[in-house]
């Protein structure tokens, strides 16, 4: 799976835009920006509960096209007495192609010169940056270990479903893993070990979104071409390869190696619920202008929230260091969860 999604050379994310309607899959970010606006929120809120500490960072693994950051911004831009307190958008992504995408969302009009690049060494922080015309550095690393130590914001939309999973299968000789090539190291857990590692020791919230479910579910590996299922083993390099996450196996890298505290998970639509998405989206109808507008924000608040869709497949994980105990849990993670909508958005 990582030779096939991101080897330099032929590697699936690594050259091409795989997003939206014109490439193979669509994402929550990108089929509404209420995703990221309500996303920045939740972070804004669990920053009020924990302290409200004098410097903060925003990590995000996997970040697309740069869609989710930069909703996320544009509403945590409109609370100053936070928006401050920001040392730096830290962005993991192994992907030339895409850091530029991401670059170009979250600083317009900038140019390739305007890229500080440094060379990669132990002592990195950073190969890439770029400083926004609000005065925060956006920042590209290979991974976490490069990211500076202080209280963080961790956001991995649609990432551990991509990392790299033991496949078997029961023989006459008995369970056999199947393998391209050996590689004794488990990804998920290192990367997460690492995520909770890091908020351990520096303070800090997380939230990791995906499709899955707190258990194994067997055999979920697949690979989708323009939004078909294809076979995994066809043309690889040509389609994106996932599999549903084990949230409780998450979870359990977290508990082992740190003391963050796991949240959930919930669903999608659960959380999106709790942080208000009625009622924003009720404000972006009330301030669209034209009828078209008005549909398009609807079919994107029904697929986001529809437990058909995306609203109960989608699962959220959040995990935080507490500065107390027994402090009331984050927002969305709360008992009971709030009721689905009793009727209908119109259009009109």
């Amino acid at each position: 799976m990582r030779q096939v999604l991101v080897n330099p050379l032929s590697g699936y994310y690594m050259h091409n835009d795989v997003f939206g309607t014109k490439g193979d899959f669509i994402t929550s970010p990108e089929i509404s920006q209420m995703f990221g606006e309500l996303s920045g929120i939740w972070y804004l809120t669990e920053w009020m509960r924990l302290g409200r500490p004098a410097k903060t960072q925003i990590i995000e693994f996997g970040p697309g096209r740069g869609t989710l950051m930069k909703d996320m911004l544009r509403a945590l831009e409109r609370f100053p007495y936070f928006y401050k307190t920001l040392t730096g958008i830290h962005l993991v992504e192994a992907s030339p192609g895409l850091r530029k995408m991401q670059r170009a969302a979250l600083v317009e009009g900038s140019k390739d010169e305007d890229v500080v690049r440094e060379k990669a060494d132990a002592a990195n922080t950073a190969l890439e940056s770029i400083t926004r015309p609000d005065g925060i550095t956006v920042s590209w690393h290979d991974g976490i270990e490069f990211v500076p130590e202080q209280w963080s914001m961790i956001m991995a939309h649609e990432f551990f479903d991509a990392l790299p999973v033991h496949s078997f299968e029961k023989t006459s000789d008995g369970w056999r893993e199947m393998l391209v090539d050996l590689d004794d190291t488990d990804e998920t857990w290192d990367v997460m070990t690492k995520m909770a590692k890091l908020i351990d020791r520096n303070g800090g919230v997380g939230l990791a979104i995906d499709y899955g479910q707190d258990y194994p579910q067997g055999d979920t590996l697949r690979a989708i071409r323009q939004h078909k299922f294809v076979h995994p083993m066809s043309n690889p390099g040509s389609a994106d390869l996932s599999v549903d996450v084990d949230f409780g196996f998450l979870k359990e890298a977290i508990q082992k190696n740190s003391d963050v505290t796991p949240h959930g998970p919930i669903t999608q639509s659960m959380f999106l619920q709790s942080l208000g998405i009625q009622a924003r989206v009720q404000m972006l109808l009330a301030n669209a202008k034209t009828k078209e507008n008005r549909k398009n924000i609807i079919q994107g608040f029904t697929r986001l929230l529809d437990p058909e869709q995306m609203g109960r497949i989608y699962k959220v994980l959040g995990f935080t260091k507490e500065i107390s105990k027994g402090a009331e849990k984050p927002v969305g993670f709360q008992a009971p969860p709030p009721p689905s909508p009793t009727k209908p958005i119109s259009s009109a």
